[in-house]
């Protein structure tokens, strides 16, 4: 692919080029264009009922403050619905070039590739500042041990649950019955550990009461588990978060309720009950409801019930409503493509329209992402989800890339050149707020841990961390990543869950690797102190099999991010934008145009 930096034309969301984001239909946006080729005229194609129109740009001075060379032109963008697409058109004296998304081009470019103005869309900007941590409540931390689990306490689809020690990895045995007793008073505890780190968002897969150790079998959406702690745990940690700026998403389990739910029960128990039409029942298979993946435990709820929509959002007292007047910060929606009516995933998008309508006007702004392992793009145009699990954008290419496999432990030979462009073309699909709500992740509970896929390589598992916290998007750690916690067994669920090994509950000190923890601290406050990296722009520099890199910048602002999928210390030749370099991390001076370096364990540049 054509890897790019310093385009003779430039033009992106940032606030040089376009004068504000989301404004409503009916605004007229101030949208800029900078360019150093010899145009004679700069026009604005922009898509309106189905056709495309041409109009002048005029232009104009450069803004205050602004160093780099090239001539400013300047439209105002009539926002004439909800999304608007355009391209710029430029003029030369023997030759005409249309700038897109996708760079610069002879021919005009498909719509998809063209810039996309989100009109009346307001982000949870918060988020964009945030950097997350994903903590799995039952392996975190067991800070009240007198509400953990006891062996044989219950049954669970006809088997006893049983209590795991904490030292004790991870097996199928155990899969879901056996709890290892992690519970809310331990995150509470540790919130001094994650803030130290910069951590300032949390991420909690369920806490409702549920009877298996990972929750998303609920049995009652508005009582916090008292294995974990109850109410109680549940308002000191959240009272406790915000005194240290944290905040903190919960998990919902909407398309799915566990078997053992009231709801559930009273819908089986009489055909009569209101209950029933919240569930999709059939005769011409051997269980005569629909489950998630035919899972006898999770009976699927049916949308095309208004009871299950008051139940979840709509009525006053929905599920979503309520986390949200307790103080929850947003949703992350499990399985957010399945939810549907009448057993399939059918008004998918109309359903996360109205559950987002519902968390908006509990708080203005509440973060809702959804989990989306594919393409996510038709589901992200700023009324249903602010966001996806960016598992298609980011995380399982640089993972594969990085790891030479995929997320089914799977032999792949991908390049840095074609990771860059699927990374590129994920990113420009989507309108810019969007792709800055993107919700970006190396390895989660549901995938191998990212240090075991790497072959227990902490040089690599450094070069995916710095490609993690320089990407568009809003960056999430998952629990013990930052200290080298990776899993004994070649597959994800169970293993990729292994407690977190604190020295005071019998971790070891070869389990916990201090200077990595370090170097993912520093990358996390440089993170968090750069606003290029927060809201940028994004273009890629390099793309090589081995190493690839981008650019993000802000208000003449640049910041390189490097990294290489070789651990010895071979250095790389690239060429930087013009202007002086240096590392972000050291102060290093390193230079300008081509230059070698050694990108092993991630480079993040920053121009001086």
């Amino acid at each position: 692919m054509t890897v790019y930096t310093d385009l003779p034309a430039q033009h992106d969301h940032t606030p040089s080029y376009t004068a504000h984001l989301g404004q409503p239909t009916g605004a007229l946006v101030p949208i800029r264009l900078r360019t150093t080729l010899p145009v004679t005229q700069v026009s604005v194609k922009l898509v309106r009922v189905g056709e495309i129109e041409t109009h002048p740009a005029e232009e104009v001075p450069a803004p205050a403050n602004e160093t780099r060379p090239g001539r400013w032109f300047e439209f105002l963008l009539p926002v004439h619905s909800a999304a608007v697409r355009y391209s710029w058109l430029l003029e030369l004296p023997d030759d005409h070039l249309n700038l897109t998304m996708s760079g610069l081009h002879h021919v005009r470019r498909p719509f998809r590739d063209w810039f996309q103005y989100l009109s009346g869309y307001q982000a949870p900007e918060w988020a964009w500042e945030s950097v997350f941590y994903q903590i799995f409540p039952d392996r975190f931390r067991n800070g009240d041990p007198s509400v953990s689990v006891q062996t044989g306490e219950y049954q669970y689809n006809g088997r006893d649950v049983f209590q795991v020690p904490w030292t004790t990895a991870p097996d199928w045995n155990g899969d879901i019955h056996g709890h290892y007793g992690g519970d809310l008073s331990g995150i509470t505890e540790q919130l001094p550990y994650l803030t130290e780190l910069g951590i300032n968002a949390l991420w909690l897969t369920p806490i409702f009461e549920s009877p298996s150790n990972h929750r998303y079998d609920i049995t009652d959406y508005r009582r916090i588990d008292p294995h974990l702690g109850g109410q109680a745990a549940f308002d000191r940690l959240i009272g406790a978060a915000a005194q240290q700026g944290v905040r903190v998403v919960l998990d919902g389990v909407f398309n799915h309720v566990g078997n053992e739910n009231a709801l559930f029960k009273a819908a089986l128990a009489s055909e009569d009950a209101p209950e029933r039409s919240m569930f999709t029942w059939r005769s011409d298979h051997p269980l005569p409801y629909h489950a998630f993946f035919d899972v006898p435990t999770l009976p699927k709820i049916d949308y095309a019930s208004l009871e299950a929509r008051n139940e979840f959002w709509d009525g006053e007292e929905g599920v979503v409503r309520h986390w949200l007047r307790q103080g929850i910060a947003g949703w992350r929606l499990d399985v957010a493509h399945m939810m549907g009516v009448n057993g399939t995933d059918d008004d998918n998008l109309d359903l996360h329209r109205a559950l987002k309508t519902a968390a908006r006007e509990e708080r203005a702004d509440a973060y809702v992402f959804g989990e989306r392992f594919f393409d996510p793009e038709r589901a992200l145009q700023g009324g249903g989800e602010d966001g996806a699990m960016n598992y298609h954008g980011f995380g399982l290419p640089v993972m594969q890339w990085l790891s030479g496999q995929s997320y089914t432990l799977r032999p792949s030979r991908l390049n840095g050149g074609e990771v860059v462009e699927l990374l590129w073309d994920a990113y420009h699909a989507l309108p810019p707020q969007m792709a800055l709500n993107m919700f970006n992740l190396l390895d989660s509970h549901d995938v191998p841990r990212a240090l075991y896929r790497l072959g227990q390589d902490r040089v690599r598992l450094r070069a995916a961390v710095t490609l993690l916290m320089g990407y568009p998007g809003v960056p999430c750690l998952y629990y013990g990543t930052e200290i080298g916690l990776s899993q004994t067994e070649p597959a994800a669920m169970p293993f990729c869950r292994a407690p977190m090994p604190w020295p005071d509950q019998g971790g070891t000190p070869d389990q916990w690797d201090d200077r990595l923890r370090q170097d993912v601290q520093r990358l996390i406050r440089l993170r968090r102190e750069t606003p290029a990296l927060q809201r940028g722009s994004l273009r890629f520099l390099l793309a090589e099999d081995d190493a690839i890199g981008y650019v993000r910048e802000l208000d003449g602002v640049r910041v390189a991010v490097l990294a290489s999928r070789d651990s010895r210390e071979t250095p790389t030749t690239l060429t930087l934008p013009d202007g002086d370099w240096r590392d972000a991390l050291s102060g290093e001076p390193v230079g300008s145009g081509t230059v070698q370096l050694r990108l092993a364990g991630g480079r993040v540049l920053i121009q001086s």
